[in-house]
């Protein structure tokens, strides 16, 4: 779990050429960076270095016939609350002994980081893996995003106190006259590819297997396509050992520095070998200049990327109607029905399942003092996911995660309960027809639009989102008919920070966000199509520019007797994705009256499947490219 990230870039939305996206980079300066100490050769051997750490050997990354599986995520230093999860969920006996039998128990990673005890819970874990394996069981840690950072040598979330509790590892030469924490020479050798650590996180796989159900920190994205879980699990290792050789070849020649921002090293290495090669009046040394770019290339590996498994957020965050269409085909390809990850923490620190059960988000902040959180393990067996909460006498089933759209920070339903019954404020004009509204309820204060709106027009904006809903999209923003200041019309939700397409292009922002913007544009496309919508503007397509998901509004022109494409999309129609046409095929007559009786006539209702059956005869999406 963590706040920073690599950076990601979006394409413009195929049917608007004037929109592009781009997320920036978290910008924090890394002052604290150490030449990373690099054994070997860049073939490092998981089997090897697992026995010489004491850990059991890695190499297997699947097993079946597992009775009993328990996971647990992102301890993040937090030692004290992870034996106690440990003990509650029976993994340990009260001396901290191995006491799960022949249990598999899967570490979702992030161990490190943000709390002083992180070098104990790897000791523990360390322990457990020989004592689990010499009881017929098995302890998985699986590599998180922070872990390949410590190893890598990113160490911006590092703790002082986690930086202190390796202070007996270095020695006053070490330190001579740094003002860097104390402990801190210390922790680079620990976590070198031949130090303690370093060694052992090296021989942990990124990805496993057990049963039916994958686990992986973050989750799969489109860089995992085609590849079985062996060879993602080698390629990764790879990556990482890669990355470390090559910088210890740059810092041998002084190209690389103890204090370098951690992604900038590429380009101050390129920058250095030019520097030095003109300062001496002699040509660039070809080896060193091949060096720079093969390490170049390996800073930018696509697995220790955003896009890599311990860093991508698409099955925790992004919209199921778009994100299925990457993520049930990954699961099909890596054969598992279910997918567990940390990373992305719960919204109320309880485990919820997305994708009809599919996904488990297991990360619940076990870190109480700095997320407040709740630590939690999921048990697997032939029953069905079980959840233990430490402290809880009774396990408990994981709930779906609901719609959270607009403000994302609560959960759809009571959005929709305050905009039904809550105080309307208005904050003042936001256009013609148009106010900025606050509503009160139940001690929250949410971000609203009023808009005014005849009987006919108001009833299909209603329309709009209710449908919206019985498609599960959460692509239109809860709307709710009322009164405000003596005129009727519609109050609808916003985000808690929003800015409009139009404004976007004016004012030429940029942002940036987990969850590509593309498949999001293709799904406005199909509703718009679905509900004959013959209005959107750039004025009505919304972003949340906390994490910039996509909305529409104004439908106040929708549900037509049109059978056919919007004008907007008659020269580029839309390609519906393989979730969405699932969906749209699943609308029928009585599911539509039912949903929108008493807001669009019996004609409008047969125009809607009439449009619903041209969207299922347009091609489909194209395959993403691999």
């Amino acid at each position: 779990m963590t706040a920073g990230s690599p950076s990601r870039r979006y394409r413009q939305p195929e049917n608007d050429k004037m929109f592009t996206l781009s997320r920036l980079k978290s910008g924090l300066a890394l002052t604290l960076l150490v030449a990373t100490v690099f054994c070997g050769a860049r073939d490092v051997s998981a089997q090897s270095a697992a026995t010489q750490s004491g850990a059991a050997p890695s190499g297997v990354v699947q097993w079946n016939g597992i009775e009993r599986v328990i996971a647990f995520a992102d301890v993040h230093g937090a030692y004290t609350d992870l034996v106690a999860l440990l003990r509650d969920a029976g993994v340990i006996d009260p001396q901290d002994r191995w006491a799960a039998g022949r249990a598999h128990v899967v570490s979702l990673g992030d161990l490190l980081d943000r709390g002083a005890d992180s070098r104990k819970v790897m000791d523990l874990l360390m322990r457990l893996q020989v004592e689990a394996q010499a009881a017929g069981g098995q302890l998985h840690v699986l590599l998180g995003n922070h872990e390949a950072m410590n190893v890598l040598g990113d160490l911006r979330y590092v703790e002082a106190g986690e930086f202190a509790s390796y202070a007996e590892l270095e020695t006053p030469a070490d330190r001579g006259d740094s003002k860097v924490p104390a402990g801190y020479f210390g922790h680079r050798k620990a976590f070198s590819s031949n130090g303690k650590y370093g060694q052992w996180l090296l021989a942990q796989p990124v990805a496993i297997m057990v049963n039916d159900t994958l686990f992986m920190h973050a989750g799969p994205g489109k860089a995992l396509q085609g590849m079985s879980l062996q060879a993602l699990n080698l390629r990764y290792r790879t990556a990482l050992t890669d990355y470390l050789g090559l910088a210890a070849r740059l810092e041998q020649a002084k190209l690389l520095q103890a204090g370098d921002e951690f992604d900038a090293r590429p380009r101050l290495a390129q920058e250095r070998l030019a520097a030095t090669a003109s300062a001496q009046g002699v040509a660039i040394d070809p080896a060193l200049a091949d060096a720079v770019k093969r390490f170049e290339a390996a800073a930018s590996n696509v697995l220790i990327s955003e896009e890599g498994p311990n860093w991508y957020r698409g099955a925790a965050l992004c919209n199921e109607v778009t994100e299925a269409d990457i993520l049930l085909p990954l699961l099909q390809q890596f054969g598992a029905a279910k997918l567990v990850v940390g990373h992305t923490p719960t919204r109320d620190s309880r485990v919820v399942t997305r994708f009809g059960g599919r996904v488990i988000k297991l990360d619940t902040g076990m870190n109480r003092a700095v997320y407040k959180g709740h630590p939690a393990a999921v048990f697997l067996d032939a029953s069905g996911p079980t959840i233990r909460y430490s402290g809880e006498a009774a396990a408990a089933r994981a709930a779906a995660e609901g719609l959270y759209v607009a403000p994302n920070e609560l959960e759809d339903g009571a959005v929709l309960a305050a905009l039904k019954d809550g105080e309307v404020t208005v904050v003042g004009p936001r256009g013609p027809n148009e106010l900025n509204v606050s509503v009160s309820h139940a001690g929250k204060r949410i971000p609203a639009v009023f808009m005014v709106r005849a009987s006919d027009a108001a009833r299909k904006e209603v329309a709009a989102y209710r449908l919206d809903r019985v498609m599960g999209l959460g692509f239109v923003p809860v709307t709710v008919e009322r009164e405000v200041q003596g005129q009727r019309g519609v109050v609808q939700g916003r985000p808690l920070k929003w800015v409009t397409q139009a404004q976007v292009q004016e004012q030429k922002l940029r942002g940036g966000g987990w969850c590509s913007v593309d498949p999001q544009f293709q799904m406005m496309y199909a509703f718009d199509t679905l509900i004959g919508n013959e209005s959107r503007t750039a004025e009505s397509i919304l972003f949340d520019t906390d994490e910039w998901y996509v909305f529409g509004t104004s439908h106040d022109r929708a549900f037509g007797a049109s059978r056919g494409l919007p004008a907007y999309l008659k020269a580029r129609p839309p390609s519906p994705g393989a979730e969405m046409r699932r969906r749209l095929g699943a609308l029928d007559e009585a599911a539509l009256n039912s949903a929108l009786g008493g807001l669009i006539d019996e004609r409008s209702v047969k125009a809607a499947l009439a449009r619903r059956d041209t969207l299922l005869g347009l091609p489909a999406a194209a395959a993403a490219p691999k």
